[in-house]
């Protein structure tokens, strides 16, 4: 039997910042480019990815329930695109395992599928996971979780999407150098949006 893929897939600012010092993203769009206003190709490369999955990881109690709070907003807002309605439908019906000491069971109860991990637990659930019969696992942001699952030598592909944005200060992407080598396996530009993606398989270290 194959082992499931386990995939993290983050935007990236060109200096290498995941959010801002207030743990958001908004402010790092201030300075975007007139030219790429509107363009969603990350959208469409978040979408393809997540059709490939049937599990989704979250963590953190603040990042999660703002994911779903946000994506289940998107299923009813009528001027959401058609591409991010997608995702938002998509989002809904898989299989979502949230990983925090935080949250309670309570908190998840407007929002199907989704289970609570605690952290002391998710190397060895993730694990058990991967060894299922199944499609992907997918983490979409969720650093420090997918930052520990790749120190553990659970992630099998990391894809980085470079934004044209300059952060200027922030949280970095990496928390600390884990112990991989990385191979490039595909690189993609999207000129409407600047947008350019890196794909690398994650390996141990020799």
């Amino acid at each position: 039997m194959t082992e499931r893929s386990l995939t993290v897939c983050n935007f990236v600012t060109v200096d290498g910042r995941y959010e801002d010092d207030d743990h958001d993203i908004a402010s790092f769009f201030t300075h975007q480019h007139p030219d790429y206003a509107g363009a969603d190709d990350f959208d469409h490369y978040a979408t393809s990815l997540l059709r490939r999955s049937d599990v989704v990881l979250l963590s953190g109690k603040r990042s999660t329930l703002g994911n779903l709070g946000y994506w289940t907003s998107v299923l009813d807002d009528p001027d959401a695109t058609d591409i991010r309605s997608q995702f938002a439908q998509l989002f809904r019906d898989v299989s979502k395992v949230v990983v925090s000491d935080t949250i309670t069971a309570e908190d998840l109860l407007p929002y199907a599928n989704a289970r609570i991990v605690r952290r002391a637990d998710a190397r060895a659930e993730v694990a058990r996971l991967k060894a299922e019969e199944g499609l992907g696992i997918l983490v979409l942001l969720g650093r420090i979780l997918w930052n520990d699952l790749m120190s553990a030598g659970l992630v099998d592909e990391l894809h980085l999407v470079t934004f044209p944005l300059i952060a200027g200060s922030g949280v970095p992407l990496f928390d600390r150098r884990p112990e991989v080598a990385l191979k490039l396996l595909e690189t993609q530009t999207w000129i409407a949006s600047g947008n350019v993606l890196m794909r690398w398989r994650v390996d141990p270290v020799a």
